[in-house]
């Protein structure tokens, strides 16, 4: 995967594009816990020079998605522990952002969330569903409540928390049941904003996010 426009880019486009494919593959999987990843390996791949790969490498650092080891810079592998807190603190900020977005959603935000769960739903009901476009619409219907809740230093503490490598091996042993489930869960947040009952709103999400938790428990 060639990062695009690599010819003569704005320096912070440049960083920026070498940070995003490298995101892009830890996040999915690409790129596996505890694999190194080395400057000049990650530069050739992308066609860029060494430079924007190691700002590139300092944000992933900064983002709790890459360490520092004595053999170099690597994946983070997550303990259980760790996932836990990470779903903890999303079923805590997202809960009350349901709530917010019940009070504060605009029609405008509103149209947007509705949009995001049909895609969800059409990705989740496909004849061959393709569990990375389930996790791609999924993460968009819940960025659409952060976006609806009308906090954008919430969305920023909360999206950070949505980008993990586990959320698309969560899906990946996530039978078309428990998909459908979810897809329901999504269906009960947007009819609880829609009637503006934010205590709805944010009991329903807490116990969708912990409900995700339990599966990744059963395979990590």
């Amino acid at each position: 995967m060639t990062v695009p426009n690599m010819s003569e880019p704005a320096h912070e486009s440049l960083s920026e594009a070498v940070y995003a494919a490298v995101h892009h593959r830890i996040v999915t999987g690409i790129y596996r816990p505890n694999q190194r990843l080395v400057e000049t390996e990650i530069a050739a791949d992308l066609g860029a020079s060494r430079t924007p790969v190691r700002e590139a490498m300092v944000r992933l650092i900064k983002d709790g998605l890459a360490v520092r080891s004595r053999h170099g810079l690597m994946v983070r592998e997550f303990t259980l522990p760790e996932v836990r807190e990470i779903y903890e603190v999303r079923a805590a900020i997202e809960g009350y952002a349901a709530r917010l977005a019940a009070e504060r959603s605009t029609p405008e935000t509103l149209a947007d969330l509705a949009e995001t769960l049909r895609h969800h739903a059409r990705t989740s009901r496909d004849d061959v569903v393709d569990r990375a476009k389930v996790v791609e619409s999924n993460a968009d219907f819940h960025n659409a409540v952060l976006a609806a809740a009308g906090n954008e230093r919430m969305q920023v503490l909360a999206t950070s928390n949505l980008s993990y490598f586990f959320n698309i091996e969560a899906a990946a042993v996530t039978s078309d049941e428990a998909l459908a489930v979810a897809l329901d869960e999504h269906q009960l947040i947007y009819d609880a904003i829609l009637d503006r009952d934010g205590a709805r709103a944010e009991v329903i999400v807490r116990g969708h996010i912990m409900a995700g938790l339990k599966v990744i428990q059963s395979f990590l």
